[in-house]
């Protein structure tokens, strides 16, 4: 009982993150957007935390995906300037550490839905 009293159990936090490409920060309902419907992420952002200063690794979609995969550098990964297409045979190096490899580290499950862009491994 004592140290549930100094060191409390709690749940760690969801994380949900969202890169998407093109989006304004008044093109979703919950910033204001006066006939875009987004009903789900308004929903999240009214239950949880939204981050809205963040300055993106680079204005093309596979460096800026690289960079906040591994809070490097697209080109310290090798990732700049091109896109990574799905066939495309180069992509973000294996060896390099993405925040998904250090939140199951930390217990969490991760999962990725949508464009990857960096392509399949050297």
């Amino acid at each position: 009982i004592v140290l549930y009293l100094v060191h409390p159990i709690r749940p760690k936090p969801n994380l949900v993150i969202f890169l998407v490409d093109d989006l304004g920060w008044g093109d979703l309902g919950y910033t204001g957007h006066p006939t875009t419907s987004s009903p789900h992420v308004d929903k999240l952002a009214r239950n949880g935390k939204v981050f809205t200063q963040f300055y993106a690794g680079s204005p093309v979609c596979t460096p800026s995906r690289a960079t906040l995969l591994t809070g490097r550098h697209s080109v310290r990964s090798g990732m700049y300037p091109s896109v990574q297409f799905p066939p495309s045979l180069h992509g973000l190096p294996l060896e390099e550490v993405t925040l998904a490899e250090l939140l199951k580290e930390q217990g969490y499950r991760t999962g990725i839905v949508g464009k990857w862009h960096l392509g399949v491994g050297p």
